[in-house]
């Protein structure tokens, strides 16, 4: 019976693992549900980004706000994106949500976020993943940012207006 209760102990005590064995565990990625992600937001940017071979910049109406899309950078197989939201001024809430950089790469149809708020790479170098450091991020901090992007998104293709300027007979509407 002893055993028994030892072993039970164990368990819920963390399976018998040290709290050295806790520390020295690995972060691994899971590249199958964060490669489906990034496709993911590769389909949505191409519904958002309509035309994006020619033109530089698209605004969106939301329900609150703006969602402003502009192309950073474009080379042969991958384009850079920057989205940013700004409220109305009568909807201004204390937290606004952040301005993300997104690389498109065009032959892997992928859409990765690169930076949030001017803060970049996201998920440090890729290698050292340890937890605390110096910029306090998580190890999936990658993976939480492309997901949150995908939620971003799909706000955005569910509740967002096109913005576009109508010219005719030399008028604008």
């Amino acid at each position: 019976m002893a055993l028994l209760t030892e072993t039970g102990a164990k368990a819920r005590s963390g399976a018998g693992l040290s709290r050295k064995d806790k520390r020295n565990s690995t972060y691994r990625v899971d590249l199958p549900s964060y490669h489906a992600d990034c496709d993911a937001n590769y389909l949505r940017l191409c519904k958002l980004l309509p035309e994006l071979a020619s033109r530089q910049h698209w605004r969106y109406r939301m329900p609150h706000g703006y969602l402003e899309l502009s192309v950073v950078e474009r080379s042969r197989y991958t384009t850079e994106v920057c989205l940013s939201a700004a409220a109305d001024d009568s909807e201004r809430r204390w937290l606004a949500p952040p301005q993300i950089r997104v690389r498109l790469y065009h032959d892997a149809r992928m859409a990765e976020v690169v930076a949030v708020d001017g803060r970049g790479p996201v998920g440090g170098n890729g290698v050292d993943h340890a937890y605390p450091n110096p910029r306090m991020q998580p190890a999936d901090e990658r993976e939480q940012a492309n997901r949150f992007l995908g939620e971003w998104l799909g706000h955005c293709l569910a509740n967002g207006q096109v913005e576009f300027e109508l010219v005719l007979d030399g008028r604008r509407f």
